[in-house]
């Protein structure tokens, strides 16, 4: 058990190592163990790739092919996978652009990606309730850039467009899958108060209180009405 742990481990250093001369242990037959490795390290780098592009789309159009490739390819390096269910992978990329020097001056990627990966766990979420009655797969995610108008830049690269991410200041995005399709749409400060609130933990009064506090001729009622008609928060009774 103990060698075929060691060889895993050679394995998988051989594979994941940025260095091309470097081979997996063992290797024979007709091809090079050079060349096995480096078919190897390409299927496996380029399937961790189209992972993490089918998650972080916008991301991947934002700075384009060829460096999402070199950071997909930075990423499944110092970061590999711990599950079989690639669907599992890529849930620290908002710090890793943060961190990487090729994206660390692009201020909002990391806050693209916390998006982005929020829709990708409340598609996934299960069918049910959790706190005050808040559907399984809800988030909110909050930034200093206007990530929802920048999404929807993303969603048609082909089109001429620009923002001024200055003047268009901070977004609060709702994200939830209360039915098929995950739902995204910028808040108001008021309603992203109230459910900030409940997700927090606290009562309805109180998330009330919260969003009237930073809007004060909100209506927190209809914020009730519009999250129970899209199912998002469970009718009390």
């Amino acid at each position: 058990m103990h060698d075929a742990l060691d060889y895993q481990k050679s394995f998988v250093a051989a594979v994941l190592s940025p260095e091309e001369g470097r081979v997996i242990p063992g290797l024979s037959g007709s091809i090079s163990a050079a060349v096995a490795t480096a078919i190897y390290r390409n299927n496996i780098l380029e399937g961790f790739s189209e992972s993490l592009k089918n998650v972080y789309g916008a991301i991947f159009v934002l700075i384009g092919e060829d460096c999402f490739r070199e950071i997909a390819y930075s990423y499944a390096r110092s970061i590999p996978s711990l599950s079989g269910d690639r669907n599992a992978y890529g849930e620290h990329m908002p710090a890793f652009l943060a961190h990487h020097p090729l994206t660390r001056k692009l201020a909002y990627l990391p806050d693209m990606a916390r998006l982005e990966w929020a829709s990708h766990e409340a598609y996934s979420a299960a069918e049910n309730f959790i706190v005050n009655g808040l559907h399984a797969s809800l988030h909110l995610v909050e930034s200093s850039y206007p990530l929802m108008a920048l999404w929807q830049l993303c969603q048609h690269p082909n089109e001429e467009g620009t923002l001024d991410l200055d003047a268009l200041g901070g977004d609060s995005v709702l994200v939830v899958r209360p039915q098929e399709d995950v739902l995204m749409r910028s808040l108001s400060p008021g309603e992203a108060a109230w459910y900030r609130a409940l997700l927090e933990g606290h009562t309805p009064d109180q998330a009330t209180a919260a969003a009237r506090t930073v809007e004060p001729d909100c209506d927190p009622m209809l914020y009730g009405e519009t999250a129970v008609g899209d199912g998002v928060l469970q009718q009390q009774h």
